[in-house]
């Protein structure tokens, strides 16, 4: 058990209640707060629980002189975080509160993301202040698989890779190992039999400058390999800086190339509304800051929900698990602008805040 006298007596009794089955554990070593997530059956994905301890978490430790560093990790072999339980998971408020507070956050969070990493799993490790990636890290967004589109804070992380990070939303592309660290999902590149050694030598911390030397110091010194999809980034740019969903397609089939058959190939998969979603997210978060980003992601989120397809891609892939979603339209050419821009209306809209 790793709750711990520090904890309020709220958090404490929390954690306490569930003893090892709690969703998130806490504890702190030195002048460093760790936090567990605490799901590995689940790929440590978050529900509305483990939301509500992690926020009440990071306010105390806030507000704790003592602690000068936070490190999150992940428990079990499979996961940091697969994202949030679609099953039970609240509303997109508090998620998004909770990705904001990372981001925002006063003192510095170190997330190290080994193996699986998606979803808001990428929120959470993409909003914090240092990330470590190993070999065996996988990060994605996979959501226009289902019906949605890449939220957690990657309208603003996304956009900001340009053409790379629309391919990135559109198409849920895997993105593994040292790519991590290229495309800045990961700030530093530790080989995973080196994690026991790095985590160590951060317990010893007591500043962040103490942190930093001690993530240089552990930080792959070997040559870094290339992007492992630097041969396509030529015509990513041509295809994926195209104006809307259904020119990106149309820019893939007069292609022609390896490359556009297989994205073909992925898209033909996906919802059709889902990608125009994400492709319009992430034009439009272009110009927003990361709050803004966020904001728009939960004013949107209901209507998303209303058009059905999100229920329908969750029955298909992991409640019947045919793998045979009925989109509804089925085809880009049906996806009509008005209920794009029904869903978008007053996507600036202040209804959601961040904490304080």
């Amino acid at each position: 058990m790793r709750c711990v006298t520090r904890l309020s007596p709220h958090i404490a009794r929390r954690c306490l209640s569930a003893s090892a089955a709690a969703p998130a554990l806490f504890n702190q070593e030195g002048h460093v707060a760790t936090i567990l997530l605490n799901r590995p059956k689940a790929l440590n994905s978050y529900n509305s629980e483990m939301v509500e301890l992690l926020l009440a978490r990071l306010i105390e430790i806030e507000r704790d002189d003592s602690v000068k560093v936070v490190l999150v990790e992940g428990a079990g072999e499979r996961a940091f975080c697969a994202g949030g339980d679609i099953v039970h998971l609240g509303n997109l408020t508090r998620e998004n509160q909770l990705h904001h507070k990372f981001k925002t956050f006063s003192k510095p969070i170190l997330s190290i993301a080994d193996r699986i990493v998606m979803g808001g799993g990428m929120g959470l490790c993409c909003n914090s202040r240092y990330r470590v990636g190993t070999e065996r890290s996988m990060f994605a967004m996979p959501e226009t698989r289902i019906g949605f589109f890449p939220d957690a804070g990657a309208t603003f992380f996304l956009s900001r890779l340009g053409d790379v990070g629309m391919f990135l939303a559109m198409t849920g592309h895997r993105v593994r190992g040292f790519d991590a660290r290229h495309l800045g999902f990961a700030t530093h590149f530790v080989e995973s039999v080196n994690l026991g050694g790095l985590r160590a030598d951060i317990i010893k911390c007591t500043s962040e400058k103490d942190l930093l030397d001690c993530l240089i110091s552990h930080d792959l010194k070997e040559e870094q390999p290339e992007l492992s999809f630097k041969d396509n980034l030529l015509e990513i740019s041509k295809t994926f800086s195209a104006s809307s969903a259904l020119e990106v397609v149309r820019r893939l089939e007069e292609s022609g190339s390896q490359f556009a058959q297989e994205t073909l190939k992925t898209f033909s998969i996906m919802s059709p509304t889902g990608l125009c979603l994400a492709h319009r997210t992430q034009t439009l978060s272009k110009s927003l800051n990361f709050t803004e980003c966020l904001r728009m992601e939960a004013n949107i989120a209901d209507k998303t929900f209303a058009l059905g397809e999100f229920a329908e891609g969750v029955r298909a892939l992991l409640v019947d698990k045919d793998n045979n979603p009925k989109w509804n339209p089925p085809t880009l050419e049906e996806v009509k602008e008005e209920t794009l821009d029904g869903v978008f209306e007053n996507y600036k809209s202040d209804d959601w805040q961040p904490l304080p």
